[in-house]
């Protein structure tokens, strides 16, 4: 699955692999999670009916800022934690790869694709 944030993909994989360790300090500070409560909240997801359902617990909102912060140090963006998620909702899309949706019933795995520009977030 990957994280588009205004027109750029970043593979959601990546910003956990390639976090350091100053990343992760950095994330339990701001975020008050570690990867394995993160990945928890996102393996949540996946029985969702709309990635809108993420954002609905305060979990689920610090868990995507998470994943944002990582995602884009992990791309060489050197952004700090408010930096990194401080872009509005209407930018910010997930993609499921081909590979993903081939082993998934589509009727489980929700997906969006980026938004285009100026255009809401809608579920």
């Amino acid at each position: 699955m990957k994280l588009v944030i205004q027109g750029k993909e970043y593979e959601l994989r990546e910003g956990i692999s390639k976090a350091t360790l100053g990343d992760l300090y950095v994330l339990k500070v701001k975020s008050g999670m570690g990867v394995k409560r993160i990945m928890e909240v996102f393996r949540g997801m996946e029985k969702a009916e709309s990635h809108f359902d993420l954002i609905e617990s305060e979990d689920g909102i610090q868990a995507l800022r998470a994943m944002i912060f990582l995602c884009r140090r992990a791309a060489g963006e050197y952004l700090d934690f408010d930096e990194a998620t401080d872009f509005p909702m209407s930018e910010m899309g997930f993609v499921v790869d081909d590979e993903e949706k081939s082993s998934a019933d589509p009727k489980e795995t929700p997906t969006a694709s980026a938004p285009d520009e100026g255009t809401p977030v809608e579920d």
